[in-house]
């Protein structure tokens, strides 16, 4: 029941407004049932704000790995790509990361090194 309530209620990062339904009329019974309530616009999360672009702050992080170079995790992740084991470095990155998205996002990010790095050569 409390699935049904929260499906309308649901929010992505891009999005913080709740998704567009017909309001509610008042009456107890049919599709737009319930007690009349006014909208109101949600807050920006904090985690949100994170997705925005950076421009200085994606400059330094560039500044820094090139500097300091990959770390074991990405070393790791490379070299097991590098000889064709693309679903246990996935495994391996979502036991360090915690999170199948992120891991998957890690793997891209490294497959991404590895082309850049050859055609650099």
């Amino acid at each position: 029941f409390l699935y049904f309530i929260a499906r309308f209620e649901m929010t992505t990062k891009t999005r913080q407004q709740p998704k567009e339904r017909k309001a509610n009329n008042g009456i107890i019974a049919g599709l737009d049932r319930g007690f009349q309530t006014t909208k109101r616009a949600r807050k920006v999360m904090a985690n949100a704000k994170l997705a925005l672009p950076h421009k200085r702050l994606r400059a330094v992080k560039a500044i820094v790995s090139d500097v300091v170079g990959l770390t074991p995790l990405d070393r790791r992740l490379v070299e097991m790509l590098r000889v064709g084991k693309e679903k246990r470095a996935l495994k391996l990155a979502k036991k360090r990361l915690g999170n199948i998205t992120y891991a998957k996002k890690r793997r891209a990010r490294m497959e991404d090194y590895i082309r850049a790095s050859a055609k650099k050569k």
